[in-house]
């Protein structure tokens, strides 16, 4: 099962919008089963090691696939960040 860390600066507002837009496309794909997904802050997702992709509305360098979340929140380029994030759980390893 893979691990998505979703953050933005501060771990609650704009991460939130972006986990349940997540939730419900990972739902009608028939995906949420195959991730397991934590949220937190940008500096909580620099210190972890457990994290196979983060998914952020602010900028991370880490080790990881980041996957930028702006589009979930404004609503342009959602298909991008949606088929990333289907790549990512399905990809072997």
């Amino acid at each position: 099962m893979k691990h998505m860390m979703i953050c933005c600066g501060a771990g609650v507002a704009t991460s939130t919008v972006a986990l349940k837009k997540l939730e419900a496309y990972l739902q009608g794909e028939k995906l949420l089963d195959k991730v397991r997904i934590s949220q937190g802050t940008v500096a909580e997702a620099i210190t972890r090691d457990d994290v196979d992709f983060i998914v952020s509305t602010s900028p991370v360098k880490v080790s990881v696939p980041v996957i930028n979340a702006l589009p979930l929140l404004t609503g342009m380029g959602t298909d991008k960040v949606f088929s990333r994030v289907k790549e990512l759980i399905l990809a072997e390893g």
